[in-house]
């Protein structure tokens, strides 16, 4: 194998390895955390709603699954 190909090679390797880390947090830690702030926030907001039980139960369903889709999830 000459130099150029052993540069080459390595090269290859760094964009595979960056590449699957890249997918790994796009696919993986990004929409799990976006799914911890949607659920702090509809948590948050039906808190201070002063309505019944059922009210809140819709209300935050409604503003997590709205969080969800204004941050590029779809459930």
């Amino acid at each position: 194998m000459t130099h150029i190909q052993r540069w080459f090679m390595i090269l290859a390797m760094w964009v595979v390895i960056i590449f699957t880390i890249f997918a790994f947090y796009w696919v993986m830690l990004r929409p799990a955390g976006i799914r911890q702030m949607c659920a702090k926030r509809a948590k948050q907001v039906s808190a201070e709603t002063k309505s019944g039980l059922a009210n809140m139960l819709e209300i935050n369903r409604a503003i997590y699954l709205d969080c969800l889709r204004c941050n590029g999830i779809d459930k």
